[in-house]
């Protein structure tokens, strides 16, 4: 008798934390993905000079150029 008490035991704590589980994931609807940006540790000129190179080759477009340029000389 011993053996089954133990296994009874057993499976009720296992479907016990099973639904503890399932249960401690709150009642959240949405998802909140946050990048992050990776941190530069190049100077400035030399991100400037990559970005010329990339609008240059066609990389990017001039909207996208002056739009990282500004980005970059806010910081």
């Amino acid at each position: 008798m011993k053996p089954l008490k133990l296994s009874s035991l057993l499976l009720v704590c296992f479907i016990a934390l099973t639904l503890a589980g399932c249960c401690c994931g709150g009642d959240a609807k949405e998802t909140t993905v946050i990048e992050k940006q990776p941190i530069s540790t190049a100077p400035l000129g030399e991100e400037l000079i990559k970005l010329k190179e990339a609008h240059e080759k066609g990389a990017l477009t001039d909207q996208e150029y002056e739009d990282a340029k500004k980005n970059l000389l806010k910081e």
